[in-house]
């Protein structure tokens, strides 16, 4: 018999959120597909918009089954096209990949040699996919964790774990704390990047739902030390398409491009692709952030300002009780959020940020049912304030044009 490779011992499939619907699952395909639908959940566990997909998502994929007996286009040019008009760069430069997640792995196959430099509590494919490139025999890649004082990321100690040849993965809004490091932060990181010669991996996923993100990014035209990754999948609520693309130089894009199996994106997610990036799906994003935005306000009033976000989603520290016990008792309600255990948080849960209805029902267990003792600051005066404020919003909120909807 053949031995699998002494690597993948050492490694641990990485949890995500999802999971089936009576809560259990969440491993790397987000739980079995065998679902109890006769049971209502609500789903916090994933960061999607909570809005999506738009319509024109759907008739993106009507027009796709045409195409369904044929190839996809494995360069997929026309795709490539439209994100060099949007990303102000030339298509050499650009990569698309079936999500976030393959991408991540390309840059571990092709760049990743001796160490890994990432966050303490960050996504945790970035591990995986360094360790899996490790050689057999040998002494492996190392994973250099930097500490997160306060769970915030420091540039600064980024910076002094920085050596030659290595490759640092920056979640950015970071993965599960949404914190977001600003363009000065990130060019502190970028510069000695440079300066050493190590590859910054910026993953942009959620950059999306940032009120303010910063436009004026490093452009990775410039340098051949830095590769920026974006997700549409979670933009635009089609996480069963699995869709993104890298920005790099041409010579890195180039060497990533070699280690990419043939046919990865299908031709369903190239034709959304080509339909959200464009004027109609920039208008939905805006509509959709205004809309996040003042529910994540309402959702820090009720918390009485106590968490906070840059995301579309929120770690909560339960205290002393045990994150996983306390996705069982709400799961019992009918909310599924996730465990924040793998991150190496045990004691806090992720939430996102849904419809103003479906977040008060959230709230209504953490703030008065579950957590009541713990969060006996919040007064029931100001809870039932904050009860009525929601309830008059939920229907304007909620609305989107019609021709977004």
């Amino acid at each position: 018999m053949v031995k699998p490779r002494e690597t993948l011992s050492e490694i641990e499939i990485c949890e995500h959120g999802g999971g089936r619907r009576d809560g259990s699952g969440g491993g790397r395909d987000g739980g079995s597909r065998r679902r109890d639908k006769s049971r209502k959940i609500i789903d916090f566990s994933v960061n999607l918009n909570p809005y999506g997909p738009p319509d024109f998502v759907f008739d993106a994929v009507r027009e796709a089954a045409a195409e369904i007996s044929e190839y996809p286009d494995s360069d997929c040019c026309e795709l490539r096209a439209r994100i060099s008009g949007r990303e102000g760069c030339r298509e050499e430069e650009i990569l698309v990949g079936a999500g976030a997640s393959e991408l991540i792995r390309l840059v571990a196959l092709s760049f990743v040699k001796k160490r890994a430099v990432l966050p303490r509590h960050t996504y945790g494919e970035y591990e995986v996919a360094a360790r899996l490139v490790g050689e057999e025999g040998g002494a492996g890649v190392k994973i250099e964790r930097v500490e997160m004082p306060g769970l915030r990321v420091k540039p600064e100690q980024v910076v002094e774990k920085m050596k030659n040849g290595d490759v640092v993965f920056l979640c950015n809004p970071n993965n599960p704390t949404g914190q977001y490091l600003s363009e000065d932060e990130v060019r502190q990181v970028l510069e000695e990047a440079e300066r050493v010669d190590a590859l910054l991996v910026l993953d942009e996923a959620y950059r999306d739902f940032v009120e303010k993100a910063f436009s004026q990014r490093p452009t990775p035209t410039q340098t051949g030390n830095l590769v920026v990754l974006r997700s549409l999948t979670k933009s635009f609520a089609v996480p069963g398409l699995r869709l993104g693309y890298a920005i790099s130089s041409a010579e890195n894009i180039k060497m990533m491009r070699k280690a990419q199996a043939p046919w990865s994106v299908s031709v369903f997610a190239q034709r959304v692709g080509q339909a959200v990036v464009g004027s109609a799906g920039e208008e939905f994003l805006n509509q959709t952030r205004r809309k996040i935005e003042r529910s994540k306000k309402r959702i820090e009033e009720a918390f009485a300002g106590s968490i906070q976000t840059d995301a579309n989603f929120y770690a909560f520290d339960v205290g002393n009780a045990s994150a996983r016990e306390v996705k069982r008792r709400l799961l019992r309600c009918g909310i599924l959020v996730r465990d924040c255990a793998s991150f190496g948080l045990p004691s806090h849960i992720r939430f996102s940020v849904r419809r103003d209805e479906e977040n008060e029902e959230l709230l209504h267990f953490l703030l008065e049912k579950e957590f009541s003792e713990k969060r006996e600051v919040l007064s029931p005066l100001h809870r039932n304030a904050h009860h009525i404020a929601v309830s008059e919003q939920v229907r304007e909120t909620n609305t989107l044009s019609p021709e977004l909807h």
